[in-house]
């Protein structure tokens, strides 16, 4: 039976996914961005507030993440799961998430890409896209205290939340809108930028919630 987790439940998980994240940095592509985006949860740093449920307690099987928010701006929804059968389970609640609303599935494996266009074909909805690509997940801990070093012309520090029209123009999910979910990613996780003399950004990069490395950009005219 699907089961919502109270906040404390939501530590007990955090906890079991950090140490396994910790053991095997590269064992499950789900894994990384669940145990961020629990992590992230509890220090109230997330865009907007999720809700986490397991397929059955306290033995659960498989992990899922979505805001519930309805206003108009796309849901992104995470999912670990170390059993089919457990995450057949998440998807057939209707109760966990609007499947009428637009929203982005992330970091799935490849393997798991069949259950969900089943689940999508039984709830009448529509994959719109499905996108392979490769994320660099970072551990924040070790990440480098922020601060701004300059070298020769250019300066080498965090990026500002100002540009963050920018950062949304060139980056390849870009949409209307997302301004906010970037300024939020700017002000709150780590990231690098280089600008020139100007202040004017010419390569930059950010994490995010979901523990990654996201929104890179060198403008062409500064590529090698």
């Amino acid at each position: 039976m699907v089961r919502v987790l109270a906040r404390s439940l939501v530590k007990v998980v955090s906890s079991v996914l950090g140490q396994e994240f910790a053991a095997s940095r590269t064992s499950s592509v789900s894994l990384p961005s669940m145990y961020y985006a629990m992590k992230n949860s509890l220090e109230g740093k997330l865009y907007k507030d999720y809700v986490f449920a397991v397929d059955k307690w306290p033995d659960y099987t498989a992990v899922m993440g979505a805001d519930r928010t309805e206003d108009m701006e796309p849901s992104i929804l995470v999912f670990h799961w170390n059993d089919d059968e457990g995450l057949r389970t998440l998807l057939k609640d209707d109760n966990l998430f609007n499947w009428k609303k637009f929203f982005f599935v992330r970091s799935i494996p490849v393997s798991g890409i069949p259950i969900f266009e089943e689940a999508f074909k039984d709830k009448g909805a529509v994959i719109a896209q499905t996108v392979k690509t490769h994320m660099v997940s970072y551990l924040s801990d070790t990440a480098p205290a922020a601060g701004s070093v300059a070298i020769d012309d250019v300066t080498v520090g965090p990026i500002s939340p100002e540009h963050c029209q920018l950062v949304n123009e060139t980056w390849d999910y870009g949409w209307e809108g997302a301004e906010d979910l970037i300024r939020h990613q700017m002000a709150t996780f780590i990231s690098g930028c280089v600008t020139d003399k100007q202040g004017n950004p010419l390569s930059w990069v950010c994490g995010t919630q979901f523990g990654e490395s996201n929104f890179g950009f060198t403008l062409p005219e500064h590529r090698r």
